[in-house]
């Protein structure tokens, strides 16, 4: 390649992306558009060469570990640790719920499974440079409900990277033999534990060691080489690059010299970030923007829509008031970088088709063009919509919410050991409905494989590895569910204390007028209920076994647990003990 063709491309790639930037800057839309809409003019009317594309290419990877690097210094973990409450309720509700949506609407629409699943990943993140020039620009929201703001979408950020992670090895599946793909799946899970651990506690305090024997441009030097060492190691391990140099920004992000390193690598930000977004761009053609117009904006309203749902339900239920919850929501429909990244790596692997990947990058066009508008008429919205809702809606959003005040209530008449240990089992619960998910989710893509080299090995038929398949599936799958019902047996109960104590004017917990819900939560057998959870979910996830005896087994052994599990209520006998909630004792209280 001729030095000249580099320094041609980079003149025109930088002057074009400039200008687009600038106008669509004039019209109060973020940078990024024009970045893109950079990409869709050259890729249309270009004529672009082999060594410009690998230019662009390689520029590209650059901007993306750069790129997911500074969205790494912006979270401070201290800080989130101590304000970020309000903002992981907000995500923890509303990312699950995303994918989801975003699930049901690809299978609705006739894609695949991993399909299907990668469109939830895409669409469950909102866009933070859009968000906050949207909202700066306009003076909607004063800077506090910003400042929430920018937290929850960065609480989306670290969600997306760690459906990153696990879609990485779902995306490789189809052409990864069992082995490969084991050790794959070894290799994510071993780098990203030693990263959060090793890393987080030795890579910040060598920054600083550092930090106060030189200066800011060679500490910011030393960071950046960190994030490519650390995203030429993920890469190795099968990951993404954006990744590693997502962890490095997470750590450089705890260290002294953050705003230092920061301010150095902005105008390095801007410039190859540029290049990753003309990138993506350059796969896009007008004419398949036209011809998937239909599909750009079911995506584009599937996103709006069940993100406008979630993040009010997350704000209610973080108990948020109903105006900011409203605003807030219609705030974060724009999608979000991570929607490209994830799109590029699936078509990169051929998961996707370019009709797919051309109408999300639709419909993330059209979600960042329309926040301006949304966000203008917000509050009039939402004040129209108050005085018109029907009488009926009224009284069911009452109704829930004295609900939801009630148990807010309740809980702060909680001691600080009952309240410990509520949070406790709200968070267990959520980890491990994760894990399941993420267990189920490799069974699911590792009875193919598994089967042709059991088979080639130890030879039996198809039908029976894969029941053996299932058994193990259970078995792997029981103490999760064991371990999930115990947790929320627990939160439920401490709930419910925090409601008798309002009535009774006590933190006595053995003072509870209701003995019914009482004998309920001691009946609820962990073991038990977990068992019959890890049936429900065995049987509700396709395996490809055409042998019906082993669910004629699983419902049999169901009935019986189910009506083991009523008798054992009705009769009144007591399951496992539950815990005391005072703080008279100092020893950390747990479900047996």
């Amino acid at each position: 390649m001729e030095e000249i063709v580099l320094i041609s491309s980079m003149a025109i790639l930088v002057l074009l992306s400039a200008f687009c930037s600038i106008v669509l800057g004039k019209l109060k839309f973020p940078a990024l558009i024009g970045f893109l809409l950079a990409g869709i003019i050259i890729a249309n009317y270009v004529e672009v060469s082999d060594d410009i594309n690998i230019i662009v290419e390689v520029l590209s990877n650059l901007g993306l570990i750069l790129l997911m690097f500074s969205i790494g210094m912006e979270i401070d973990l201290r800080k989130l640790k101590t304000q970020g409450r309000f903002a992981i309720i907000v995500s923890a509700v509303q990312l699950p719920l995303m994918v989801l949506g975003g699930f049901t609407v690809g299978m609705i629409l006739g894609f695949t499974t991993l399909q299907s699943i990668t469109l939830g990943c895409i669409i469950s993140g909102s866009s933070t440079a859009a968000v906050l020039a949207t909202l700066k620009s306009q003076g909607t929201l004063d800077q506090e409900h910003i400042d929430l703001l920018i937290l929850i979408t960065i609480m989306e950020d670290i969600g997306q990277v760690i459906m990153l992670s696990m879609l990485t090895p779902m995306l490789g599946g189809s052409e990864m033999s069992l082995d490969a793909m084991i050790q794959l799946i070894m290799g994510i899970t071993i780098f990203m534990i030693a990263c959060f651990t090793l890393g987080l506690y030795i890579v910040p305090r060598v920054i600083d060691y550092w930090y106060k024997r030189t200066n800011d441009e060679l500490i910011s030097l030393l960071c950046i080489g960190a994030a490519f060492t650390l995203a030429w190691a993920a890469n190795g391990m099968g990951l993404s690059v954006a990744i590693g140099a997502f962890l490095v920004g997470i750590f450089v992000g705890c260290t002294k010299p953050k705003e230092a390193v920061e301010h150095f690598v902005e105008p390095l930000k801007i410039l190859f970030m540029s290049m990753f977004f003309i990138s993506v761009g350059m796969e896009v053609t007008l004419s398949s923007l036209v011809d998937n117009i239909t599909l750009i904006l079911i995506i584009a309203g599937s996103f709006i829509f069940f993100k406008f749902i979630t993040v009010g339900l997350g704000y209610w239920i973080g108990n948020g008031d109903s105006r900011s919850g409203f605003l807030s929501s219609v705030a974060l429909c724009a999608m979000g970088e991570f929607a490209f990244i994830i799109a590029k790596e699936a078509l990169n692997n051929g998961v996707v088709d370019e009709a797919f990947y051309s109408s999300v990058i639709g419909a993330a066009l059209v979600s960042m063009i329309l926040l301006p508008i949304l966000t203008m008429k917000a509050d009039k919205t939402y004040d129209f919509a108050s005085r018109h809702m029907p009488k009926i809606l009224v009284k069911i959003h009452s109704w829930l919410t004295r609900r939801r005040d009630a148990v807010y209530d309740g809980l702060n008449t909680m001691s600080s050991k009952a309240i410990s240990v509520l949070t406790k089992g709200l968070t267990n619960v959520y980890s491990l409905v994760i894990l399941i998910a993420i267990i189920q989710a490799i069974f699911y893509y590792s009875y193919d494989p598994a089967c042709e080299w059991l088979i080639s090995r130890f030879g039996m038929g198809d039908a029976e590895w894969r029941l053996a398949i299932l058994v193990l599936n259970l078995g792997v799958l029981l103490y999760p569910c064991f371990a999930l019902i115990r947790s929320l047996r627990l939160a439920i109960y401490v709930i419910d204390s925090g409601k008798q104590n309002m009535e009774s004017v006590s933190y006595d917990v053995h003072m509870i007028a209701d003995k019914t819900k009482v004998k309920f939560y001691e009946a609820m057998n962990p073991v038990i209920v977990g068992a019959i959870i890890d049936i429900i979910i065995v049987l509700l996830v396709p395996n490809g076994i055409d042998n019906i005896e082993h669910i004629i087994v699983s419902a049999v052994l169901l009935t019986v647990l189910g009506v083991y599990q009523f008798w054992k209520y009705k009769s009144g006998r007591k399951g496992p003990a539950l815990p005391e909630l005072d703080d008279t004792e100092d020893t950390e209280p747990s479900v047996h």
